[in-house]
């Protein structure tokens, strides 16, 4: 099954900023399937309590920096999606930490299972070349910026700039196996879901 060893289905999520990536992998999850997040597993290396913090600073200088010592998130998004050559430094400093923790976590999980890995550059990365299955989620433009909007935290000129920081999204749909739009009901959405889970299902019974 998985290329890492693990013999379950592995299945890359991944799609725009807002298209929803989250839901969708949690919705498989409520089907039965486990759920890996590697937004989630990345935010620890931001975190107050990083591990990474001098190396952080050494990228993008003490002014990520608060006067309590905490990373400034915000300020760390600012100026990676601004310089190019900052963000690439980060990623080369991060994504082989995320992919460590992915791997522990895979390591724990028992065989036979169907697994929704969620990872925003899931083919920028390379991280598909493990995956059994690709799934990209899309959503409209504006449909994604209302999104992110209500959750806050990010300017419409940051939206766009982490968008043109990603592969585009035609592209990644030509790289997927599975295409879920996100742009009506959630009802819809499980309904997509759901038929996308019992191909795999069936796709995984075949590849024992």
């Amino acid at each position: 099954m998985t290329k890492e060893g693990n013999k379950s289905y592995l299945l890359g999520i991944t799609g725009s900023i807002g298209s929803g990536k989250s839901t969708v992998s949690k919705l498989f999850s409520e089907l039965g399937a486990v759920r890996i997040s590697s937004d989630e597993i990345a935010k620890q290396f931001t975190d107050p309590n990083t591990p990474i913090q001098k190396e952080l600073v050494q990228i993008f200088g003490d002014t990520i920096i608060d006067s309590k010592g905490v990373p400034i998130k915000s300020k760390i998004a600012e100026i990676a999606f601004s310089q190019p050559e900052k963000l690439q430094a980060m990623n080369a400093l991060i994504h082989p930490l995320v992919r460590k923790e992915f791997r522990l976590q895979l390591e724990k999980i028992p065989p036979g299972n169907i697994i929704a890995w969620e990872v925003p550059l899931l083919f920028e990365t390379d991280a598909h070349t493990i995956c059994d299955g690709k799934l990209c989620v899309t959503v409209s433009p504006e449909v994604a910026w209302e999104r992110v909007k209500e959750r806050g935290g990010m300017t419409k000129e940051d939206f766009e700039k982490r968008n043109l920081a990603q592969m585009d999204l035609e592209k990644k749909k030509a790289l997927s196996d599975f295409i879920i739009p996100n742009d009506n009901s959630i009802e819809e959405l499980k309904k997509n879901i759901k038929s996308v889970y019992e191909t795999i299902r069936n796709t995984a019974k075949d590849m024992r």
